[in-house]
């Protein structure tokens, strides 16, 4: 009990003890080394703060080195003005700071903290403040730039206090003093620069006494002076365009340029026709003229030099043709002489060409004609100092009509080519071989015109005869010109007017006649033959054996006049057809009989009527084959441009008496094999009404991929013989490669094929497991069926009582299957009021 009450004791003690030291007063500073080391020219911040009984501090302030009390300051910072040092309350605990903007060594020394407690008691706390210089870069800029071949110093002062350790490195590597490099208090030396001297080198400064280290980086770029590439000293611009002259000069840094005419001493980076780019040296001129000839100077400068070199402008006058005169001879003279006077600069090259043709005259004679020879010389400038002139001289002997015609002058040199044509006329006397008009016709006072062209140099003169006498004032015969061309306008009222018409062109070298048959035409003779081709029940296609005569003016039509026994011509219809048209007459009933007869026509009007015939149209059966048009045929094969479609077209075919009513299409993939085109499946079959277009698209086909298609008509009477067409698809373009060869084998087992056998499986696994369910605990599907076969049955007995007692109640339903359907064929007589209807077997498909 003692030892209890001794501890309790204790730890009275203890708490008391505690309670009394927190509330001694005392003052602290922050940071709490009694030495502060700082450095220059940066902020420090120290604080005061009293602890215990805070309320009982009061006049707490910072003295200065030199006794001096700190002001406080206690306003915005960014409304301070030139207070160094000051202190400012910071918080509510009572902490005074001492703050110095920007530190000096003059501010170095003790400072205190100050406060008197309750009144009596002066409680005092100092602090230190020393102060270092940090390392300073006072001259070491961060890209240098020595020439080559000279000394240089890489600037690098530093300033530091303590005084810092100084040393150099080249890209990684410690330097030392050496011939070449020499390390001296403010920089490198490096003697006679060389290109390897390019890199970066480390200037490293170290103050132990307070552990700073610093490195500065200084790129050293080694600059050469501007030295010239090989550059040409001769430049060539074409008068009128544009030209430049590039000047190239090595250096580093690269160097810039200038452009100086020579003998002006002009800088032509303001001029109004040049500029300059002081960055790739080029000095453009636009446009060039011809005073622009001469000497210019490119100057390239560095910040290690200048060099200057000059470069000869010449300025290029394109050709000009000054005088080409064009010259007339007649034919067959001695010679022709044709003359070109050019100019430019430098001397222009003349030839010659005839224009039509793509070969240029060659100097000299020519290899394909020797009549034809071509020179040229050189002239001298049509003023002192002007461009360069030359003349060429195309010489054509034994001129030929055949040498008539434009010839072009082309004059060229470096600047390009000038072209210019000139004309040789070769005269001759009158010529009708243009004129191939030797007869024409005329009728019942038709008004006709004959005309004649007279082809000659100079133009002839054109008179008229009319058999052998002359046209005088006739008001039916009208002369429209009389050179080179001549149109008479003729109206022949009687026979006086036919006859031969003499066309006579003359002019100075001679004189030519041309006759012109003027001819009277008549209708054209009796049709020789009028044959049937094709018979339908209600169609006949004829071909015709024209007439004997034509009547001087060539057939225009056929007609066809018919009627039917009964009645007489009177009432007869007419057809014509256009000649070399279908001639099908349309439009006749079956089993009846019709006489025909037939006629031809000109433009003077139909011949008698002859060729009779007698037919009677067969009855009424199934339409004709439908004829499939196909176009783009190739081995028999009409080639679709499409991948996946083709469109059919079909000629509408007779329908022999009875209406077309559909059109049945089947189509099916097929190959080319020895036994010709095989099914490869995939067929499909659909009708069409045969009110529509005679035009199907079938869609979703393969490409690259042969189909036949069977057309068929079917009217009430039956089926036409199907039209037949193969096709093939184009080819899928974004697979290459060759078509793949189909080979004949077995085909493989198809992922239908295989999910089927993996279902049928699954199935008899079920009907396994379901009879064992029924078998053993009178479960599952079998038992559920099993267990109303007998209701089921019960129901079906009292349905067929009820059904036997009632009559059937509600729609009937046909089943429409097409398996039971048959192709039929109806015989027709329209004498018979109904029809026989004959079942036959269906139709196989060729497909």
């Amino acid at each position: 009990m003692r030892e209890l009450h001794f501890f309790v004791c204790f730890l009275l003690l203890i708490s008391t003890k505690g309670s009394f030291a927190e509330n001694q007063p005392y003052l602290s500073i922050q940071p709490v080394e009694p030495v502060q080391i700082k450095p220059v020219n940066k902020a420090v911040l120290l604080t005061c703060k009293p602890s215990g009984q805070k309320e009982l501090f009061t006049d707490l302030k910072w003295t200065d080195p030199r006794g001096e009390i700190v002001k406080q300051d206690n306003s915005w910072p960014s409304t301070r003005q030139g207070q160094a040092v000051y202190t400012e309350n910071l918080g509510s605990d009572g902490t005074l700071a001492l703050i110095i903007r920007n530190l000096r060594e003059s501010e170095a020394g003790e400072y205190t903290c100050s406060a008197t407690y309750a009144n009596s008691e002066k409680f005092v706390k100092k602090v230190r403040i020393e102060t270092f210089v940090a390392i300073t870069w006072e001259d070491a800029p961060v890209e240098q730039y020595p020439i080559l071949h000279s000394d240089y110093k890489v600037k690098c002062k530093v300033h530091a206090n303590p005084a810092p350790i100084v040393d150099w490195f080249k890209n990684g590597e410690a330097l030392t003093t050496t011939d070449r490099y020499v390390i001296e208090a403010n920089g490198l030396l490096i003697r006679k620069v060389a290109e390897s001297d390019d890199g970066t080198f480390t200037c490293r400064a170290i103050v132990m006494e307070t552990g700073e280290y610093q490195e500065r980086l200084i790129k050293v770029e080694v600059h050469t002076p501007p030295s010239f590439d090989d550059m040409p000293t001769e430049a060539e611009v074409v008068e009128g365009d544009s030209g430049s002259i590039t000047c190239r000069a090595r250096g580093k840094p690269i160097p810039n340029y200038t452009w100086i005419k020579a003998d002006t001493r002009e800088e032509l980076s303001n001029s109004l026709r040049f500029s300059t780019n002081p960055l790739t040296g080029v000095l453009t001129v636009n446009p060039a003229e011809k005073n622009d000839r001469g000497k210019y100077i490119c100057k390239a400068k560095n910040a290690a030099g200048e060099v200057q070199r000059p470069v000869h402008l010449g300025v290029v006058v394109r050709p000009h043709i000054d005088e080409l005169i064009n010259i007339s001879i007649a034919a067959g003279a001695q010679e022709a002489h044709l003359k070109c006077v050019v100019s430019g600069w430098p001397l222009p090259h003349v030839t010659f060409q005839r224009v039509g043709s793509n070969e240029r005259f060659t100097n000299g004679a020519q290899d394909s004609d020797d009549r034809i020879v071509l020179e040229q010389e050189k002239l001298a400038p049509a003023v002192p100092g002007g461009e360069e002139r030359a003349q060429g001289h195309l010489i054509i002997s034994d001129l030929l009509r055949s040498d008539d015609g434009l010839y072009a002058c082309i004059a060229s040199n470096k600047g390009g080519e000038a072209l210019k044509n000139g004309h040789i006329t070769v005269e001759f006397p009158p010529s009708f071989a243009a004129t191939p008009l030797k007869e024409a016709w005329s009728w019942d006072n038709h008004p006709v015109n004959i005309s004649c062209l007279a082809e000659s140099i100079p133009n002839a003169t054109i008179t008229w005869r009319l058999n052998e006498r002359e046209i005088d004032r006739d008001g039916n015969i009208q002369q429209i010109g009389n050179g080179p061309e001549s149109t008479l306008q003729i109206i022949p009222i009687d026979r006086r007017y036919y006859g031969v018409y003499k066309c006579r062109a003359k002019n100075i070298h001679g004189e030519a006649e041309h006759e012109i048959l003027l001819r009277e035409a008549h209708p054209p003779s009796e049709i020789l033959q009028a044959k049937r081709e094709v018979i339908t029940a209600t169609t006949i296609t004829f071909s015709f054996i024209g007439p004997k005569d034509d009547g001087g003016l060539p057939t225009r039509a056929y007609a066809v006049q018919y009627r039917e026994d009964r009645r007489n011509w009177n009432e007869a219809l007419n057809k014509t057809w256009p000649v070399d048209s279908p001639y099908i007459l349309e439009g006749l009933e079956p089993q009846k009989s019709y006489s025909l007869r037939f006629a031809a026509r000109n433009d003077v009007g139909f011949g008698n009527w002859a060729a009779d015939d007698h037919v009677t149209m067969p009855k009424r059966s199934s339409p004709e084959e439908p004829k499939i048009i196909t176009s783009q045929v190739l081995d028999g094969v009409s080639m679709s441009p499409y991948l996946d479609r083709f469109e059919l077209r079909w000629r509408i075919p007779p329908d022999n008496g009875e209406p077309i009513e559909r059109y049945e299409i089947k189509y099916c993939e097929v190959r080319n094999s020895t036994d010709g085109w095989v099914s490869e499946g995939g067929c499909r079959d659909l009708e069409l009404p045969a009110n529509g277009p005679p035009t199907f698209h079938m869609t979703k086909l393969r490409p690259n991929t042969h189909y036949k298609v069977e057309l068929r008509a079917r009217n009430i009477i039956g089926y036409s013989t199907p039209g037949q067409v193969i096709f093939k698809t184009a080819r899928d373009p974004t697979k290459t490669g060759p078509e793949p060869i189909v080979e004949a084998r077995e085909p493989a087992l198809s992922s239908g094929a295989l999910i089927g056998v993996i279902v049928a499986g699954l199935f008899v696994v079920f009907v396994i497991v379901d009879i064992s369910c029924f078998i053993f605990n009178k479960t599952g599907l079998t038992h559920l069926i099993t267990s109303q076969c007998g209701s089921k049955q019960r129901m079906d007995e009292e349905m067929n009582r009820n059904a036997e007692k009632e009559p059937l109640k509600g729609p009937v339903v046909l089943i429409n299957d097409d398996s039971l359907k048959k192709d039929t064929e109806v015989e027709y007589d329209a004498k018979v009021d109904g029809a026989r209807i004959m079942v036959v077997p269906p139709r196989h498909s060729a497909v």
